[in-house]
Formats: structure tokens, sequence, C-alpha cells
């Protein structure tokens, strides 16, 4: 589908910035899982100790706070964050529609 049909169909503006936020979210856990691949452990486990690192994973990947308390695999977590950040998006998306125009961004 060419760029211009998707921007005639109704919604496909909102589908083209719903699949970015996925594709953010997606890139944003797979930085975190190469970083926990290159980085030694002991230094790993020092720098996860501290409180702005866990503020800055929980912040960008928020299901690594769902990592506490069940384990799960590092390829899982890349593709559960990219559909944690399509909700958000789809969640900001309905935000912006009922915004009145001049707030809409």
């Amino acid at each position: 589908m060419r760029h211009n049909e998707i921007k005639s169909t109704p919604g496909g503006g909102m589908k083209r910035r719903i699949a970015i936020w996925a594709s953010v979210g997606f890139l944003i856990a797979c930085c975190w899982v190469l970083y926990t691949f290159a980085v030694p452990f002991d230094f790993l486990d020092r720098s996860l100790r501290q409180p702005v690192v866990l503020a800055a994973i929980y912040a960008t990947c928020p299901i690594c706070y769902a990592g506490r308390y069940f384990p799960l695999h590092f390829w899982w977590v890349p593709p559960i964050n990219a559909a944690t950040y399509a909700l958000l998006g789809l969640i900001a998306e309905m935000l912006r529609r009922k915004a009145p125009t001049s707030l809409a961004f």
C-alpha cells in the first residue's frame, strides 16, 4: 500500500502512528536485551541496583516490572513491550481525537 493510499483511508494515519509506537517499544526493549548481553554480569548486577537505572528501565520497558514477579524469557520482552507501547499509542490517539483542535498534536 502506498503512502498516499494510507493517508486517504479513514484511520490510516492513526494506524501508522500506532505502528510507530509499537516499533519504538520493540526497539527500546531490544536495546535493553542487547545491553544485558553485552555488559559483564558484575557491572550489570551493580547498575541494576541503582534507583536511576531501575526508574529508566521501568519507564521505558514496563514489562520488566512484571519480570520481578514471574520469569520472562529475554526474547518475549520485545514483542510484549511492543504491544504495551501499541496500547499506549492507542490511548494517546483516542485522547488526541477527543481533544479540542487547538490542543491536538
